[in-house]
C-alpha cells in the first residue's frame, strides 16, 4: 500500500514539475494598441493564443488614442521592452525609424507576403528598402451625398451621377454648381445653415491634401526633409485660393470643426461629404439612411492627378524585444494570415490585403468596390517624413488659416519657412 501511494505521489509531482515546465515554455508576446482598434484586435488575439496554445500567448494592452503615442516615447527610453509589439501609426513610422523604435522585418515577412499588401499600404510602411511594420487595416476617401436634400432640391442623384465610375468622375467644377444650384433651392435665405461640400476631417491634411494633389501637387519633397517649392508651389496655391473661394461663397463651412461633421451630415446640413469607408457604420449606427456614395471629384484639365487619401494602423517591433520570432509570427498572423481575416470581419476596417476583396465582402458593403478601386489607382499615403508631428501641425494650420481669410499665397509661405525651421532637427 505505502508503495502504491508513494508511486501516486511521485506521479502527481512529476506531472506537476511537467506542467511548470510547459508553462515556462510559452512565450508571451506583449502588445500595445490603441483602444480604437480594440474590437478588432482583441478578436483576433483572441484567436491567436487559441491557434498557438501552448507556444505563446499574446498580452494586450489597450491605450486611449492620444496616450497611445506618449506611451511610445516614454517605453523606448526604458533598457528592456515594455512592449514587444505596439501600434503605429502609418504616418508616424518615419519618425519611429529615425528614433530606431522599430525593427526592420525583411527577415520576417518574404517578398511574396509583402506583395499581398495593397500597394499604397505597402508604400507606407517602407523606409527605404526596409520594411518597418505592417499594416492591420486601411482608410479611404469615398464621396456620399444626401439624397432627400438633393430631391428636395429637384436634382436626381442617379441623374447626376450616371455613368460616374472610377474613370469617369464627375468634377470638382460640376460638384460646386451643383452644391450652390441645390442650397439656393432648399436653403435660399441661408437661414437652414446648409453645407454644400465639406470634408469629415476638415483642417486636417490627411483629407485636405488631396485638393492640392488633385492639381498635381505634393505632399513633400523626396528625402521628406522638405516642403519647399512643394507647398509654396502652383498646384499648392491654386487649390488654397480655390478653396477660400469657396469657403467664401458659402459653399464649404466656416468654423466647423473635423469632429463635429459627421453629426451635420446625419442631420441633413451638408450636401455633398467627403469622408472614409468607415462612415457607412456610423450611419447604419444612428439610423442615418438617406445617403448614397461615388467617386470623388477631380478638377477639370488634371484628371490624371486625382487623388484619394489612405492609411491608418499598422504594427512594428521593439527593437529592444527578446523574442523576435514570436514577436514576428504575431504581426504575421494579426496582419496576414488568419487573424488579419478575424480583424477585418470583426473590426469593419477598409482591407490592406488584395486578397480580402471577395465578392462576399463587396456584396455586404458595396461602397469598397470604390475604395478597392481607388487603393489600387489613385491612393497617395500622407508625407513621408520623419517629422510627420511637425508637418501636420504646421500644415493643418495652414488649411485652417486659409479656411478663416489667410491670404493663401503668405500663409503657404509661413507654413514652408516654419517647416524649414523645424527640419533642421532631423538633418544629418
Amino acid at each position: 500500500m505505502r508503495k502504491i501511494l508513494s508511486l501516486v505521489l511521485a506521479l502527481a509531482m512529476l506531472l506537476t514539475l511537467a506542467a511548470v515546465a510547459s508553462a515556462d515554455d510559452v512565450v508571451t508576446i506583449k502588445l500595445m494598441m490603441s483602444n480604437t482598434q480594440q474590437t478588432g484586435v482583441s478578436a483576433a488575439v483572441e484567436a491567436f493564443n487559441k491557434a498557438y496554445e501552448g507556444k505563446y500567448v499574446c498580452e494586450a494592452e489597450y491605450l486611449a488614442f492620444d496616450n497611445v503615442f506618449e506611451t511610445i516615447e516614454v517605453s523606448m527610453q526604458q533598457d528592456t521592452a515594455e512592449f514587444d509589439v505596439f501600434a503605429a501609426d502609418g504616418p508616424n513610422i518615419g519618425a519611429y525609424v529615425n528614433r530606431g523604435y522599430l525593427t526592420p522585418l525583411n527577415d520576417y515577412i518574404t517578398a511574396e507576403e509583402f506583395a499581398s499588401f495593397t500597394p499604397a499600404m505597402q508604400d507606407e510602411v517602407t523606409v527605404g528598402d526596409a520594411i518597418y511594420g505592417a499594416a492591420m487595416g486601411d482608410s479611404e476617401l469615398v464621396m456620399y451625398y444626401n439624397t432627400a436634400l438633393l430631391e428636395q432640391a429637384g436634382i436626381d442623384p442617379a441623374e447626376l451621377f450616371a455613368g460616374v465610375d472610377g474613370e469617369h468622375r464627375i468634377s470638382w467644377e460640376k460638384l460646386v454648381e451643383t452644391a450652390k444650384a441645390a442650397q439656393a433651392a432648399v436653403d435660399p435665405d441661408g437661414s437652414q445653415g446648409i453645407i454644400g461640400i465639406e470634408f469629415q476631417q476638415v483642417g486636417r491634411t490627411y483629407q485636405m491634401n488631396v485638393l492640392a494633389n488633385d492639381r498635381g501637387g505634393a505632399n513633400i519633397a523626396e528625402g521628406g526633409l522638405s516642403v519647399d517649392g512643394v507647398i509654396n508651389s502652383t498646384p499648392w496655391i491654386e487649390a488654397l485660393t480655390w478653396y477660400q473661394q469657396q469657403v467664401n461663397d458659402g459653399v464649404f463651412s466656416k468654423g466647423i470643426a473635423a469632429g463635429d461633421t459627421s453629426s451635420y451630415f446625419m442631420a441633413g446640413k451638408i450636401i455633398f461629404y467627403l469622408g472614409t469607408t468607415a462612415l457607412p457604420g456610423t450611419f447604419d449606427n444612428n439610423g442615418f439612411t438617406t445617403y448614397g456614395y461615388t467617386y470623388k471629384p477631380f478638377f477639370e484639365g488634371h484628371e490624371a492627378d486625382v487623388t484619394t487619401c489612405c492609411g491608418s494602423w499598422a504594427v512594428g517591433m521593439n527593437p529592444k524585444t527578446e523574442k523576435a520570432e514570436a514577436a514576428a509570427e504575431f504581426i504575421k498572423y494579426l496582419c496576414i494570415y488568419d487573424g488579419s481575416d478575424v480583424y477585418i470581419n470583426a473590426s469593419g476596417m477598409l482591407p490592406a490585403l488584395s486578397r480580402q476583396f471577395t465578392d462576399e465582402l463587396i456584396a455586404a458593403k458595396p461602397y469598397l468596390a470604390i475604395a478597392q478601386y481607388e487603393g489600387a489607382n489613385t491612393a497617395l499615403v500622407r508625407a513621408k517624413t520623419p517629422a510627420f508631428n511637425e508637418y501636420s501641425t504646421s500644415v493643418n494650420a495652414l488649411w485652417e488659416n486659409v479656411r478663416n481669410g489667410a491670404d493663401p499665397a503668405q500663409a503657404a509661405q509661413d507654413c514652408v519657412d516654419e517647416l524649414t525651421t523645424a527640419f533642421l532637427e532631423y538633418e544629418d
